[in-house]
């Protein structure tokens, strides 16, 4: 991870710890959040792009609970379309860097619950997290047939 993204995510995590402020957003968008980022650095996202390209390459995907997007830009290097959908405002400066910087053509972002967000007919929908793993796969299975759980399936594997 680069000093400035390690400087800006501890900023955020500051702000975020045990914010009264944050636990309400999340009970008014009735969303889980454990406010932890779990891809950080191109290295993990590599690794978990290698792990994943024979599912992903030439498809539509669809990553749910997107964080800062570093994963989604990695993705849209193997996969056809990529949709990034995130709700938590969290790392929104994170990841505005990450537009303005990485974000290839083949990526869209879309801020706001996935349970909110419109049809996508995808081929694979992922998601990457510590938390609300029922709730995600369950909107997950909205985009696609295919649905990956990349923590629990390679995360203890080193890559997590």
């Amino acid at each position: 991870m680069s000093s400035g993204l390690s400087q800006a995510l501890d900023e955020v995590y500051e702000t975020l710890d045990g914010s009264e402020t944050v636990r309400a957003y999340h009970d008014r968008h009735e969303t889980q959040s454990a406010c932890i980022l779990t891809v950080t650095d191109d290295e993990k996202a590599d690794a978990i792009v290698s792990y994943l390209a024979p599912r992903i390459a030439g498809k539509v995907v669809v990553e749910v609970g997107a964080g800062i997007g570093l994963l989604a830009c990695h993705l849209a290097t193997v996969a056809r379309r990529v949709y990034a959908i995130e709700t938590d405002p969290a790392w929104t400066d994170i990841f505005l860097a990450m537009l303005y910087h990485r974000k290839p053509p083949n990526l869209t972002f879309i801020f706001g619950r996935a349970e909110d967000a419109p049809h996508i007919a995808a081929d694979v929908a992922l998601f990457c997290t510590h938390s609300g793993h029922t709730a995600l796969w369950q909107v997950a299975s909205r985009f696609a047939p295919t649905v990956i759980d990349v923590y629990a399936e390679i995360g203890y594997r080193g890559i997590g």
